[in-house]
């Protein structure tokens, strides 16, 4: 299994380079500019430094779906949004940057991981994570976007 190490933070940066800006994805409305802003937004949120979400898990994600996930046996949920009252107080899981934004926040994290600092947030829909879950899941959910622009 892939984990969320230097190796693979240098291939998303990679991936992420070879998409043109005009890139249409294969669904969803998500741009490029809305790609890296989602993954600076998912890794600050994980350290604990993003603008805070209030809970929106349920029984059922936290549960039943988020192990699934996790191990690979359902496939990440499409289109997932925060719900309309917390959107409309301009909530959003983005937070803007470039691609150099991106590569300082992956080695940040990194950084903290390896030296066993990171003190990981919740996930807004999964509930509490530990570092091990949250390698599984950014993998996952890295993965799922990057297959939006089939790269």
């Amino acid at each position: 299994m892939q984990h969320f190490d230097s190796d693979y933070g240098s291939n998303i940066i990679t991936r992420i380079s070879h998409i043109l800006e005009d890139r249409r994805p294969r669904w969803g409305t998500m741009t490029r500019n809305d790609l890296l802003a989602h993954f600076i937004w998912i890794l600050r949120h994980a350290m604990g430094r993003s603008t805070r979400i209030p809970d929106c898990s349920t029984w059922r994600l936290r549960t039943l779906v988020k192990p699934l996930v996790l191990r690979g046996l359902l496939p990440m949920p499409r289109n997932m949004h925060l719900p309309p009252q917390l959107t409309a107080n301009g909530l959003t899981l983005l937070e803007s940057g470039d691609i150099e934004t991106l590569q300082a926040i992956i080695e940040e994290y990194l950084q903290l991981v390896q030296a066993d600092e990171l003190d990981p947030a919740p996930h807004p829909f999964f509930g509490p994570l530990d570092v091990d879950e949250w390698d599984k899941l950014h993998v996952r959910h890295f993965e799922y976007h990057l297959r939006q622009f089939d790269v």
